[in-house]
């Protein structure tokens, strides 16, 4: 395929956190970027075929409004009008590419981790949300006076560790337990395939697989390849 001056087609979806980019580069390849919101992006040529956002929106004469992706675009039934277009998304992608029998669940492990479930017959059934790994930091740093500021980054003495004895290794093992939990909990009561993504999935994965002991599929752009699914 030919990009007129060099101009590739791209999709984006601008979540709380992160810009997440679909970039053609042939008839059927895209590549995928999760990056940090750089609304400079829209300062080289680009030509965005559809855009959609859960997250603050600039304002810029590329994201029009006759390009943007609406909720009820998504080819899923039962969806309410308060569903995040990233859930809707990811939940179409999921049930679409699921060979299972039954539902899917699937687990977006963004600043809030959502928990959305799509029946067999593509209806969206409910979730969960609750605070995301990294937000779960952030706010006991910002909450309360014996506690700072910790990196995200899980380190090997982390996982050897249960009950850590340094303060900042507990903050972080509690907030993954608390998300790992959470989830178990939930796959307990409606053990469906678990699809999951998000910036923070690869600190979960290992942790859910040690758990769970059933396969956790890590599809990491599955939100930007349901769009591009969609409109192609």
């Amino acid at each position: 395929m030919a990009f007129s001056d060099g101009i590739r087609p791209r999709c984006l979806l601008i979540g709380n956190s992160r810009w997440h980019w679909a970039e053609q580069r042939g008839p059927s390849h895209w590549i995928y970027q999760h990056e940090a919101a750089v609304p400079e992006a829209f300062d080289q040529p680009i030509d965005l075929l559809a855009w959609a956002a859960v997250g603050p929106v600039p304002d810029h004469f590329r994201l029009q409004t006759s390009r943007r992706l609406r909720l009820a675009e998504i080819p899923l039934q039962g969806i309410p009008n308060w569903l995040g277009i990233d859930r809707a998304l990811a939940g179409w992608g999921a049930w679409r590419a699921s060979a299972h029998p039954v539902g899917v669940m699937v687990v977006d492990a963004g600043t809030v981790l959502s928990l959305t479930r799509i029946s067999e017959t593509g209806h969206f059934s409910g979730g969960l949300l609750a605070a995301g790994y990294g937000l779960q930091l952030r706010a006991m740093g910002a909450a309360t006076a014996g506690l700072e500021a910790v990196s995200a980054l899980v380190l090997e003495s982390d996982k050897r560790e249960p009950f850590p004895l340094e303060t900042q290794a507990a903050m972080r093992c509690g907030a993954l337990q608390s998300l790992v939990g959470l989830i178990t909990q939930a796959q307990a009561q409606c053990p469906w395939p678990i699809w999951l993504c998000g910036g923070d999935a690869p600190q979960l994965l290992p942790l859910l697989q040690q758990k769970l002991g059933v396969e956790v599929l890590h599809a990491p752009n599955l939100v930007m390849e349901a769009m591009v699914e969609l409109i192609s």
